[in-house]
């Protein structure tokens, strides 16, 4: 045993002390495939110890590391032949006979997995049964880890049955089909732990997933609901900030991809899920880039939802997101570089409607420069705003034609104001930092539209007013805004 776990400690040595050198790099994919063979044998030898006995068993955690340390070594240079050995080997030692993770595993395999995964060629070139396990394993294993105060969800025989004998999930009634059977064993069901202790390796689980459903070819349909439960259950339930918290968004920002043409209830349903989960997330700066992705994908389904009859709850929810992004976007610090979208982010050059030559992000008065794209960041928080205002303040027109009885009367009254113009007043704001805001979302705005006389009446008085302010930007964003 003793030399055991002195072999084991001198590779783990050998792994941190060398790797990215030449003499680690001339191993092959035989070398490497030794390598866990022989950490396989002893994890298991281990495992079953430990298993029986109980107890610390060190050599069992060591072996754990020293193989993270092999596949993070060997990522690029194994075959995929031995990925799936390495898959089905880690998926057979890391939970116990009951279903419940190894918690002396669990530093450990999770980021074993990610390592692979992470790297897409292995995860374009796995096999559907491989790839259906994988993910089967990392939804399990979520699950687990998630504390919800909503009835478990059953992941039991791996959602390889028909729907009648899965669990329902929020989305209970789609339009995909259900899941193909899976030729390997299910994976147990994973008893939940102390949520803040282990959050740490739900964020491995999380980034596996993502991994997974982003490669081109995954075979994802049949997986969408599944996938899509955890991750929103992980989002409504997350602790603090946390990378998982990004790789959980930019997961489903990858389905959504795949399914939002062609499955449309089901994208407005994972919408309606996400807007109220989004308005909180918005406060951290990651975070954002995925958010805006997911309302560009999803805008044509939001525009739908706000023009049925009970989209009260939808129209709330937009309204809290899209005010928290406008709040926090004209508190920025006016001082500090690259807060705003700048004039110079801007080409004038490409007049008019968009051509398949033009450039995406592009109005017909204006596009961003192409040297500028890092910026592309605070396009999109602006052109965001101003087109879910204007969707908003469409819906609210529509609704004040549509409804005349006394208590819809109350209700108009409560909220009369537009926001279109609630901008065009901020835009006489004293302080500098709103007044950039209101002048650059109110540019994008008009563009869509303006609702009559009196808001054009008012948008040309307050614009005017401000082509002659001390503070160039305003001066010229007011000029943009006269030109759109």
């Amino acid at each position: 045993m003793k030399v055991r776990t002195e072999g084991v400690k001198d590779l783990i040595h050998i792994l941190k002390h060398n790797r990215g050198k030449p003499s680690l790099e001339a191993l092959g994919n035989k070398a490497y495939l030794a390598l866990c063979d022989a950490l396989f044998q002893l994890l298991r030898n281990e495992r079953s110890t430990w298993l029986h006995k109980g107890g610390k068993r060190p050599l069992l955690v060591l072996s754990a590391s020293a193989l993270r340390l092999v596949i993070a070594t060997g990522v690029r240079t194994i075959k995929s032949s031995t990925v799936e050995i390495i898959i089905d080997t880690v998926l057979e030692v890391l939970p116990d006979g009951d279903g419940t993770l190894i918690q002396p595993l669990l530093e450990d395999l999770p980021k074993a997995l990610r390592s692979l995964f992470e790297y897409q060629p292995h995860v374009e070139r796995l096999s559907p049964e491989c790839w259906d396990a994988s993910v089967d394993f990392c939804l399990e294993s979520l699950s687990g880890f998630v504390a919800s105060s909503e009835p478990a969800i059953e992941l039991a025989q791996s959602w390889s049955t028909t729907v009648s004998s899965r669990a329902r999930t929020p989305f209970e009634s789609t339009d995909l089909t259900s899941s193909r059977a899976s030729p390997r064993a299910p994976v147990a069901r994973t008893k939940s732990g102390n949520q803040d202790e282990f959050s740490h390796i739900a964020e491995e689980f999380v980034h596996c997933l993502h991994a997974l459903v982003k490669a081109s070819n995954a075979p994802l349909l049949d997986k969408v609901e599944a996938v899509l439960t955890v991750l929103l259950q992980y989002l409504k339930q997350r602790t603090g900030r946390s990378s998982g918290t990004r790789a959980a968004l930019a997961a489903i920002n990858s389905i959504l991809s795949r399914i939002s043409l062609q499955h449309l209830e089901l994208t407005k349903r994972i919408i309606q899920e996400l807007l109220p989960i989004m308005k909180g997330l918005w406060s951290e700066i990651v975070l954002r880039e995925e958010i805006i992705i997911t309302l560009v994908y999803t805008e044509a389904h939001l525009c739908s939802l706000l023009t049925e009859t009970d989209s009260d709850a939808v129209v709330s929810d937009l309204e809290a997101l899209v005010e928290a992004m406008y709040n926090e976007y004209r508190k920025r610090q006016d001082t500090t570089a690259h807060q705003y979208l700048e004039e110079d982010h801007l080409c004038f050059r490409h007049l008019g409607l968009g051509s398949p030559d033009t450039h995406p992000l592009h109005t017909p008065s204006f596009s961003m420069e192409t040297e500028h794209l890092r910026f592309e960041g605070l396009w999109g928080t602006v052109s965001t705003i101003a087109r879910f205002s204007y969707m908003l303040d469409q819906r609210r027109r529509a609704s004040s034609h549509n409804h005349n009885d006394a208590e819809d009367s109350i209700n108009k009254r409560q909220r009369v104001t537009q926001l279109f113009q609630e901008y065009l007043r901020h835009v006489l704001e004293p302080r500098s930092n709103a007044k950039r805001a209101a002048l650059q979302v109110v540019a994008f705005m008009i563009q869509d539209g303006v609702a009559g006389e009196d808001d054009l009446q008012s948008l040309l008085e307050r614009l005017t007013s401000c082509i002659s302010d001390e503070h160039p930007a305003h001066s010229v964003w007011a000029m943009i805004g006269l030109a759109a």
